[in-house]
């Protein structure tokens, strides 16, 4: 069986994804500072997920770094939203593919959301099938649908108030 350190460095590229998002929110805390907290919860729940948990490693790796994300930023005060041009977007983007207009503009509404609804759309926008997403932040699969549904007419109606 592998060791926690094999299965943090497997998935580190999710974990650094997650600790970029939760940490351009907040101007006091750095990618590298969450990523460190995330690592040394995954470190000591570890023995816990063993003996408990019966779903896989990465959606219990994605709902510890989720936690621990949303708790560091509600530690350290209020999120912050930054000004467009502040936010990191790091999106490779093929001439002529898409507007990059759009993404910025999409970005910048989605930073306007609540904390649990920006986590939803980034676990949606990751790819993450809705039976996983419902595993992570512990609601069902028809629930995750629902509030996918909610968030995307937000988005919506606030993309809309922009123009």
């Amino acid at each position: 069986m592998k060791g926690i350190m094999d299965i943090i460095e497997e998935n580190k590229d999710g974990i650094k994804s997650i600790c970029h998002f939760y940490a351009s929110m907040n101007p006091f805390l750095s990618e590298e500072d969450v990523f460190q907290e995330v690592v040394y919860n995954l470190l000591k729940s570890f023995k816990k997920y063993e003996k408990r948990y019966d779903c896989k490693i990465s959606t219990w790796i994605y709902r510890v770094a989720i936690n621990v994300s949303i708790s560091l930023i509600r530690k350290e005060g209020k999120m912050a939203y930054l000004p467009l041009d502040e936010i990191p977007i790091e999106i490779e983007i093929a001439d002529n593919e898409i507007d990059k207009e759009k993404i910025e503009e999409l970005y910048s509404v989605i930073k306007r959301l609540d904390v649990e609804e920006q986590t939803l759309v980034f676990l949606y926008l990751d790819d993450k099938p809705y039976k996983e997403i419902s595993e992570i932040l512990g609601i069902s699969v028809s629930n995750v649908g629902t509030k996918l549904q909610r968030v995307k007419s937000k988005i919506k109606k606030m993309s809309y108030e922009n123009l």
